[in-house]
């Protein structure tokens, strides 16, 4: 687990240790649905052509790329137990990278930047493996969902063709759609009879091919943990 997702792990679990005294005293009767609203950190996982020659060519991993993750959904009560989770997310990374064995004529770094956006439109059936009065809700859950993606590197560049290389400017740019799937598991904290917060991590798996300006470039791994805290509200 990297530096990024051990901060944030501690600290929802820090969110979740606080708001457990006061679930305790409060039983939860809220209703079937329920309106959840997140933030957190995505990591891609980097396994893939692009990621691999582009951390060959060029300094960073992919952790560099975890940065803040942003959604929400709608709950719609099946059964005591059992759940439909309907949602969005958008992630933007970002990260400055330079060629790893060329510098310019003057010994400085040619860099440029490179960012990945990810957003989402899900759907994932989830089950509660306690009943609502616990103290802390555990649950579990499976889905897939419909993904768009934008990837782009902005900066200076070499062009290795010519007898003498030269440095330029420019940007290059590709994005698409596509399918992906999910598992999910988290801890619910009721805090009142409508009201709770909530921890989760969700790894999901995906990837496209690139064309447009990475035509050749192989396939891109669009893969990743999240891992978020947020609140809920039942009714």
């Amino acid at each position: 687990m990297s530096r990024h997702r051990l901060v944030l792990f501690a600290i929802v679990l820090a969110t979740l240790a606080v708001a457990a005294p006061a679930s305790a005293q409060r039983p939860y009767y809220g209703g079937d649905h329920a309106i959840r609203f997140w933030i957190g950190l995505f990591e891609p996982d980097g396994d893939s052509q692009y990621w691999n020659d582009s951390f060959d060519a060029f300094t960073g991993e992919t952790s560099d790329f975890a940065d803040t993750t942003v959604g929400g959904d709608f709950k719609l009560g099946l059964t005591g137990r059992t759940s439909l989770l309907l949602g969005g997310s958008y992630y933007e990374g970002r990260a400055d990278q330079s060629y790893r064995d060329f510098v310019d004529r003057f010994g400085d770094d040619i860099t440029h930047r490179t960012t990945l956006e990810i957003a989402s439109a899900t759907a994932a059936f989830v089950v509660d493996l306690t009943g609502r009065r616990a103290v802390i809700v555990p649950y579990v859950g499976v889905g897939g969902g419909f993904y768009a993606w934008r990837l782009e590197e902005a900066g200076d560049f070499i062009d290795f063709i010519p007898e003498e290389p030269e440095t330029f400017s420019t940007r290059f740019s590709d994005e698409g759609n596509t399918l992906g799937w999910f598992w999910l598991a988290g801890l619910e904290v009721p805090i009142g009879p409508r009201f709770s917060v909530f921890a989760e991590g969700r790894w999901q798996r995906l990837d496209d091919d690139l064309g447009g300006d990475f035509a050749g470039s192989g396939n891109l791994d669009l893969s990743g943990t999240s891992i978020v805290g947020g609140a809920s509200w039942r009714f």
